[in-house]
């Protein structure tokens, strides 16, 4: 990948981050954080790739691998036959589509990867059976359905010598890299209290996605091998499109939504695991046959020194809320979501002298007034507020992918490793574990366990 690679990202982000001291001389600022994408490899210097999963999430990552301009796209496994004609249509009829036989791709010894973008109960076996095969990971977030598979997944991947790459994509965006770089260089003082929010107010978003209308279990779609080591039971057509409404194949809001936010802050504030959670929510409106909460809010505490407040609900949605906001000693950043702009506001440290000693007697105050700095203390003014613009040479999920083709081939780690992802990933089910139990949850760093 000539020209690209993680390392060359990370300088050229944090060059640019560095000069963000003239965002305090009056001008919006506009940040070129990184490089063009390479130009498109030769076929026979491309990563062979196979998908694993073809839904809604599948088809972006397809498009996205495309889009590097650094993959062969090889094979397409799915379950529904539907998902395996729109892979024929994307490609002009040129891909191999395999129905509901994941083995069989994993056997070719001409795939080097696969991309893994199934309902959450699927992730752990799919990653154990494709690194045994010897195949390096694109995993969708969240990495896991359950902490307990964390471990194992990260042993398999390490003893095993592969590359994993996992999905949460915002830590490869401009926007988290200068974020990362200004709080560490000091410019929001000391981060003590980080307020997140992800909310949406609609059906589809309250993932009631709509359900193909030729649909036909046993004729055109295997609901046994998509069940597979799930509870078993009837078939069900929303339980495999509306999959994140239901405990046995999805965490809900926390793996969906709440795993971007976890695995940002921990990305910008160099953050591993908190150690507590506590939780609360329900289902307040949407009574639409769901067992995960449509409201959620989680507060963590870090042993970094810092605590999160962290909410979601899919009824109401608002603009100015969601995203991170970072909250320093010194100054405050926003990062709202999916986009490319930040707000930096320095604090002004100004006392309010004259609201605590109004009731002084007036020579008492003046005279309390001309000691040391304090007029100019309570005169002090913040500088405005500024807008930082971060220009990305594509979207977030594209350059993680890049990512993950740059390391398949030089074998360097990446930024979103097994250990990166089991962390995020955990921190959620944290969440979900202290919401269930009615009660805090602890992180036990001995044994790798959450502790209610």
């Amino acid at each position: 990948m000539a020209g690209f690679n993680r390392r060359e990202f990370i300088r050229r982000g944090a060059a640019g981050a560095a000069g963000l001291g003239l965002i305090l001389n009056g001008e919006p600022v506009a940040v070129e954080a990184a490089s063009p994408l390479p130009k498109p490899a030769a076929p026979g210097d491309r990563v062979n790739v196979g998908f694993i999963g073809f839904g809604i999430r599948g088809n972006i990552l397809f498009e996205s691998a495309r889009k590097t301009g650094q993959a062969n796209l090889v094979e397409v496994c799915d379950c529904y036959k539907g998902h395996l004609e729109r892979a024929k249509e994307r490609t002009d009829g040129k891909i191999d589509v395999n129905y509901a036989q994941y083995k069989k791709l994993l056997d070719r010894k001409d795939i080097d990867a696969v991309v893994i973008a199934t309902p959450d109960h699927w992730h752990a076996p799919l990653f154990l059976d494709a690194i045994a095969a010897g195949k390096d990971v694109y995993i969708e977030k969240p990495m896991t359905h359950r902490i307990a598979d964390g471990q194992k997944m990260i042993d398999a991947a390490r003893n095993a010598n592969r590359i994993v790459q996992v999905g949460s994509q915002w830590i490869s965006s401009s926007q988290n890299r200068i974020a990362k770089e200004m709080i560490s260089s000091g410019k929001l003082g000391k981060v003590t209290k980080v307020m997140a929010a992800y909310n949406r107010n609609s059906s589809t978003g309250s993932w009631n996605y709509p359900i193909p209308p030729d649909l036909k279990n046993g004729v055109n779609f295997n609901w046994e091998e998509w069940l597979g080591g799930a509870p078993q039971r009837p078939f069900e057509a929303e339980r495999v499109f509306q999959y994140r409404k239901y405990w046995d194949y999805s965490g809900g809001i926390t793996t969906d939504l709440f795993v971007h936010l976890i695995n940002s802050i921990h990305f910008i504030l160099g953050a591993r695991m908190p150690s507590s959670v506590v939780a609360t929510g329900g289902i307040l409106v949407r009574h639409d046959g769901r067992q995960v909460p449509d409201t959620l809010d989680a507060l963590f505490e870090y042993p970094e020194g810092f605590h999160v407040n962290m909410a979601s609900t899919f009824n109401a949605e608002s603009v100015v809320g969601n995203g991170i906001h970072f909250l320093g000693t010194d100054g405050t950043l926003v990062l709202p979501l999916g986009g490319s702009s930040m707000t930096y506001a320095v604090d002004s440290h100004r006392e309010g002298y004259s609201y605590s000693i109004d009731s002084w007697p007036v020579a008492l105050q003046k005279k309390f007034m001309d000691v040391g700095n304090r007029r100019e203390e309570a005169a002090r003014k913040a500088p405005p507020r500024k807008e930082i613009t971060a220009k990305d040479a594509a979207d977030p999920t594209t350059l993680h992918m890049a990512e993950f083709f740059d390391c398949v081939r030089s074998r360097k780690q990446c930024g979103e490793n097994a250990e990166v992802g089991h962390r995020a990933a955990a921190a959620g089910h944290m969440v979900n574990l202290s919401y269930v139990a009615g009660k805090k949850v602890t992180w036990d760093i001995t044994s790798g366990r959450a502790v209610a």
